[in-house]
């Protein structure tokens, strides 16, 4: 079966003081970022509905990634925070797309919830990988799918290790990147 994608965007700020930006992306969007690194994520689309699938009821749950793919002819410009969106070399999990598929199956539960209502779904994950290669700010973007599916992704993203950071001309900078985490039943 065909693994579908889907892209979440994240801002990251580390002053101490409380300061609040607000951004909108694609699919009614809004990242809200405050200087105390707690985002928040404002949907103002509708909420999409995931139908549950009776014939998938109870079946064994499996978490898969697709690796984000370069955009060469897209600019590599800076945000307000010093974040690049598209880099000439994309920050990559330590051990590569393998290493990481491997650990967000180590990582994720497949929530009961939507086991017990045959619910599959492709979350959409953003977050900031520093130029140490430190992820920060993950934020779910695009229509959501419930049943505990974004906060599974979420918390694996927040336990990872550091990554190698993105590159441009030769040094390392501060990049966004998206994970599209595919949840599968067996059928």
């Amino acid at each position: 079966m065909t693994v579908f994608a889907a892209m979440f965007i994240a801002g990251c700020n580390s002053d101490s003081t409380t300061k609040t930006t607000e951004t909108s992306v694609p699919d009614s969007t809004t990242i809200v970022t405050d200087t105390s690194s707690q985002v928040m994520t404002t949907d103002t689309s509708t909420t999409a509905t995931v139908k549950p699938n009776p014939a998938l009821k109870g079946k064994k749950g499996k978490v898969s990634t697709v690796m984000m793919t370069q955009n060469k002819t897209a600019a590599m410009d800076k945000n307000a925070e010093g974040y690049y969106s598209n880099v000439e070399v994309l920050p990559a999990f330590p051990g590569g797309q393998g290493a990481l598929d491997t650990y967000m199956s180590n990582n994720i539960t497949y929530p009961a919830d939507a086991n017990d209502n045959g619910i599959e779904a492709v979350v959409t994950v953003n977050f900031a990988v520093d130029e140490m290669g430190k992820v920060s700010n993950p934020q779910i973007v695009g229509k959501k799918a419930g049943y505990g599916l974004e906060d599974e992704v979420i918390k694996a993203i927040n336990k990872m290790p550091t990554w190698t950071p993105g590159v441009i001309k030769g040094q390392n900078v501060k990049t966004y990147y998206t994970l599209p985490v595919n949840f599968k039943l067996d059928n």
